[in-house]
């Protein structure tokens, strides 16, 4: 029975995985990750298998269904990896959760029931689904509060949705609910009429789209949570007019922002904000002037804004369209597209490499040399599907008709099956530009993991492109003369980490970023490699100088050497005695280093003197001089402190010592 469990499964996510499902808390991919995490448990406790045997299951499903289903040869290995990545993410939290769970339920008592609380802990920290908590459960003859469940994840969700509990503050102020919608139907308030949101002008002298002002008519006012006939100055509010040309947040891209002028061409509403409720589309902001039902209005979009969103967005089809060229197997997962970058979820297990992030580069950005035109069409469904290589978010309903974006080929070019040196086509309700050319730039300036198996990209273009590269050009140009200073200076390697900060905080081409930071690291290894060097060559010239001195003065068994061209350098001081000591283990040795005020006091005593003197006694008597600081056992000691006395005295208090103990 649990053979087959595993065996189950394991058909089900190679069959699913290589459709392009992939494990995720939303849609179709939640079911994958549902299954893959039950079966992750099925084999750890009732088959108690090592990691990775659902994965290696994956080859001997492929030999049993690849005659009835070749596309599962394809790629298998992609396959294993994508159930080994969500294996390893989902281990990290299956001890914990089954600790949390069984410690709930032991103290449940004669209750018998685990609260929705609970659950949903199990779910959004633990990462159990609530199918494999109820299971769970259910082992334990205990059940769990489903309708409580139900109500923690839609919370949850809300807050979410609104950017999590750190962004509840910028909630929406106005919207409007099932019952908003239910009323204006009942007042047989029409829908807006939007055709009027794709009419734009390019200018290419100022490079942005004209939008044209459309004048219409208030319907209805939404403050708070009613509707009202009238708002005063200073309001937040939201109106319904009988047209707009403003276009509502949607697939990702921002909604558009501008201004509302009443009839003696005043602004009377300072948009920030358009959503659209079942056809009603909502403009709010502050009002600045006295607003009523029926008054008639221009709408006027901020072109700016709408130009580079329109930018973004085109940019956003040329990405995907180079990521399917680089990672053929890869999928949209998400996107945002704003004013001042956009952002492009993939799938992909591992991190894009240096190279892929170029060729994405190149791509994208001869696709914009290429000035290829944009062409837009209405088609059905099912037609539109006929398309090669048509993108198209898996899983989400469209309509009857859908509309078809495309760069380089028609659509009827594509329908009729003319797919030579085809590029971007997808199915998009956004705005756009009329050609790649108007994009100028795109610089790719961050990737970051999203979630197990998917991740971020951000980018920019336009003149924003252009400020980052010239943002890049400085930071190279800072490397560079970096590099021409190479020199044995510690001082240069906190230069290095300053400069290596400031790459990273700087907003520039992520493919830039990354090789300068290649540059700085290969610079502190030669500045170290040079630090190295030049410590050794003073180890060396210091001690050199010290057995000299040493062989001069025998035969005596002790030495007292004073330091006075040398900074205060523990590490160099105790390195140089250390190689005295090697060259002439018979003898005691002193050093005394001399920098500024301060003095520091290293000693050495070989163990055939050690009866007679031990080098914590030797080092004592020079700290009672300087009242200073310091530790030693037998064979060594250090001591520093401030020099208020001619060293000269010092000198004396240590030969005094020393030539009394040792001949």
């Amino acid at each position: 029975m649990a053979y087959r469990v595993l065996a189950d499964h394991a058909r089900m996510l190679t069959v699913c995985i290589t459709d392009g499902a992939r494990p995720d808390f939303h849609n179709q991919g939640y079911v994958v990750k549902k299954i893959l995490r039950r079966a992750v448990r099925y084999a750890r406790e009732k088959l108690n298998t090592p990691t990775g045997t659902l994965a290696s299951l994956v080859p001997i499903v492929v030999e049993s269904l690849g005659g009835a289903f070749p596309e599962l040869k394809s790629n298998p290995e992609s396959v294993m990896q994508v159930i080994n990545q969500e294996e390893k993410q989902f281990l990290k939290t299956l001890t914990k959760g089954q600790k949390y769970l069984k410690k709930h339920i032991s103290n449940l008592g004669s209750q018998k029931n685990v609260s929705g609380k609970v659950a949903w802990k199990m779910h959004n920290s633990f990462g159990y689904s609530i199918d494999l908590t109820n299971k769970i459960a259910k082992e334990n003859n205990v059940s769990i509060n489903l309708e409580e469940y139900e109500e923690e994840r839609r919370k949850s969700k809300e807050i979410t949705a609104q950017g999590g509990i750190k962004n509840q503050q910028k909630m929406r102020k106005i919207a409007l609910s099932g019952q908003d919608i239910e009323m204006l139907r009942k007042q047989k308030v029409p829908v807006t009429n939007t055709i009027s949101v794709y009419e734009t002008k390019y200018n290419p002298l100022t490079n942005k789209h004209i939008i044209s002002d459309v004048k219409t008519e208030i319907l209805a006012i939404k403050t708070g949570n009613e509707f009202v006939t009238e708002v005063d100055k200073g309001v937040e509010c939201g109106i319904i007019t009988t047209s707009t040309s403003f276009y509502t947040e949607a697939g990702g891209q921002v909604a558009d922002v501008g201004i509302v002028l009443n009839n003696q061409s005043n602004t009377c509403l300072d948009v920030s904000d358009v959503q659209s409720y079942s056809g009603y589309v909502l403009h709010s902001g502050k009002s600045n002037t006295t607003m009523k039902v029926a008054d008639e209005v221009t709408l006027q979009v901020d072109s700016d804004h709408r130009t580079k969103v329109m930018r973004n967005h085109s940019a956003t089809h040329l990405l995907n369209f180079a990521l399917q060229k680089v990672i053929p197997d890869t999928s949209q997962k998400g996107s945002l597209v704003a004013s001042d970058k956009l952002r492009f979820d993939f799938s992909v297990m591992d991190p894009l490499s240096m190279n892929d992030l170029q060729r994405i580069f190149d791509i994208v950005n001869n696709l914009i040399q290429e000035a290829l035109p944009q062409d837009t069409s209405h088609v059905p469904l099912n037609t539109a599907y006929t398309i090669p290589n048509l993108q198209a978010a898996f899983g989400k309903a469209y309509g009857d008709d859908v509309r078809v974006v495309t760069f380089g080929k028609k659509v009827n070019e594509l329908l009729s099956g003319n797919c030579a040196g085809q590029s971007s086509v997808e199915l998009c309700g956004g705005t756009h530009v009329e050609n790649t050319s108007e994009i100028k730039k795109f610089i790719i300036t961050s990737q970051k993991a999203f979630s197990s198996g998917v991740r971020r990209l951000e980018a920019v273009t336009g003149e924003l492109a252009e400020e980052v590269e010239c943002n890049g050009n400085k930071r190279k140009e800072e490397v560079e003369q970096m590099q021409n200073k190479v020199v044995d200076s510690p001082r240069l390697l906190h230069e290095l980490d300053s400069l290596a900060k400031s790459v990273d905080k700087t907003l520039m081409c992520l493919v830039s970023k990354m090789e300068l930071r290649q540059e700085i690291l290969e610079c502190k290894e030669k500045v170290n490699k040079a630090i190295k060097k030049s410590f050794k060559l003073q180890v060396d010239e210091f001690a050199r100088q010290i057995v000299q001195s040493i062989d001069s003065n025998r035969p005596k068994r002790y030495h007292i050497h004073q330091l006075s061209d040398i900074s205060n350098d523990k590490i160099l001081l105790k390195e140089i005695v250390k190689k005295v000591s090697k060259q002439k283990p018979d003898i005691a040795v002193m050093l005394l280093s001399v920098d500024n005020e301060n003095i520091h006091c290293f000693s050495v005593v070989p163990k055939e003197l050690n009866k007679a003197v031990k080098a914590d006694e030797w080092g004592l008597v020079i700290n009672r001089v300087i009242n200073g600081k310091g530790s030693g056992s037998e064979s060594s000691s250090q001591f520093h402190g401030q020099l208020k006395v001619p060293i000269t005295e010092i000198v004396t208090a240590a030969e005094d010592f020393i030539s009394t103990k040792v001949d």
